[in-house]
């Protein structure tokens, strides 16, 4: 997918995911979750009625702001639960910049727009897969990335939980 010999310093834009799924911001959370599951993605951008995205909702946004607070997802409407500001930057940055500024926001989600139009998101797993290729390319065992991103970080620092074994569940 990634060419192993580019170097951080290629464009975002070549790693980014160019579905962009977009939603009223009238939709109910329940909508999302259902358009998020059937199109396998982890966000959608959220427009007004004249088509701009205002803001994005995460799979985190449904868990802080649904499922947490115990209230019906067919209640909520997308802009009530969205993130915004929309956290942006130019397709023409570089990978690491975009690093540095997902980690700094403290975001697993990033707009990348061109025009003033967003044409893409980058996501963590769009970092770790090219990552992953990375090192690959250095001979290094991939189980290696895995473990990283696996690492008991805690995700309002923007790092990922371990899985809850099946005793942690009931």
């Amino acid at each position: 997918m990634y060419d192993v010999d580019e170097s951080p310093s290629m464009h975002i834009h070549e790693i980014m995911s160019k579905n962009v799924v977009k939603v009223n911001h009238e939709i109910s959370a329940l909508e999302i979750s259902k358009i998020m599951i059937k199109r396998g993605v982890s966000s959608v951008g959220i427009i007004d009625n004249a088509n701009k995205i205002i803001g994005i909702v995460t799979e985190k946004d449904l868990i802080r702001e649904v499922c947490a607070k115990n209230i019906l997802a067919n209640t909520l409407t997308a802009a009530k639960i969205m993130s915004s500001p929309l956290i942006t930057i130019s397709k023409n940055s570089t990978i690491n910049d975009a690093t540095k500024l997902m980690v700094e926001k403290k975001i697993k989600h990033l707009a990348i727009y061109e025009n003033n139009d967003i044409i893409g998101i980058v996501t963590t797993s769009d970092l770790i897969s090219f990552l992953r290729n990375k090192i690959k390319s250095i001979d290094l065992d991939s189980n290696l990335l895995d473990a990283i991103s696996m690492a008991d970080i805690p995700l309002e620092e923007g790092g990922f939980s371990l899985p809850l074994s099946e005793d942690e569940l009931k």
